[in-house]
């Protein structure tokens, strides 16, 4: 049987995955994205539990994501995703997702590392998935270079991680870290604005009971951008970093 080198769904937006405007939140935007691409990389003999039997398991190094609308409760996005370049250690993978009427919700690209469970290093994709496909379409384009380091914080909020933050991975699931950041917003600006683009960088690994220290530096001129940097206060070891460009409501 051939598997296919896309990968479709569709989501229907439950009362519990909205805001308080009845808009869908984007970290239930991000949920769809990791559940279709665990789902999709199952398929292709590429998932976690599968992998863990070889002693590697995948890694989200970066998101690159645009928000084009939040549907309101009980609208079905239909989703679609494909492996889309392999670099090195590095496996491609985009996104896009529509309304019913086909207007664009979601475009995004994602970069993952296969890492060895042992050393906790990365190793080569093709050394190990060889035959994992790649369609070249690409939704979001992008380098992946550093993003900034904050030179001032307006907002900091600590965090300690809870079992529920957790993934098969047993370290916090990637949409917890954006969860972060959205949080520790100035409360001022907080319900006046909505993501355009969020883009992450993950760094380090954190686990249950680490204390994570959420700093935020925020601007509204020229355009509303946040700049975020997520900090382990235990060893003060960075583990996330994010850039937040933002549309007035």
């Amino acid at each position: 049987m051939t598997i296919p080198n896309h990968y479709q769904a569709d989501y229907t937006v439950r009362s519990y995955e909205v805001d308080t405007d009845g808009r869908v939140r984007p970290l239930t935007l991000l949920n769809y994205l990791q559940d279709a691409a665990g789902e999709h990389a199952s398929r292709l003999g590429a998932s976690v539990p599968a992998l863990l039997k070889m002693n590697l398991t995948w890694v989200l190094s970066r998101y690159h994501v645009h928000f084009h609308r939040f549907v309101p409760v009980h609208s079905t996005i239909h989703l679609k995703t494909w492996p889309s370049a392999k670099e090195g250690r590095f496996a491609l993978r985009d996104f896009e997702l529509v309304d019913g009427d086909g207007n664009p919700v979601v475009t995004a690209t994602s970069s993952w590392m296969l890492i060895d469970l042992t050393s906790r290093r990365p190793v080569r994709i093709a050394d190990h998935l060889p035959d994992l496909p790649t369609v070249e379409r690409r939704m979001v384009h992008d380098s992946f270079s550093s993003l900034p380091i904050p030179d001032r914080f307006d907002c900091e909020l600590p965090f300690r991680v809870r079992h529920s933050d957790l993934d098969i991975n047993r370290h916090v699931n990637n949409t917890v870290y954006v969860d972060w950041a959205l949080e520790a917003l100035p409360p001022s600006d907080i319900g006046r604005y909505r993501p355009r683009t969020i883009e992450v960088s993950y760094r380090a690994e954190a686990n249950y009971g680490d204390r994570i220290l959420s700093k935020t530096q925020f601007s509204s001129e020229p355009e509303p951008i946040s700049l975020h940097q997520l900090r382990r206060e235990s060893d003060d070891r960075e583990v996330a970093r994010l850039r937040i460009f933002w549309s007035r409501i």
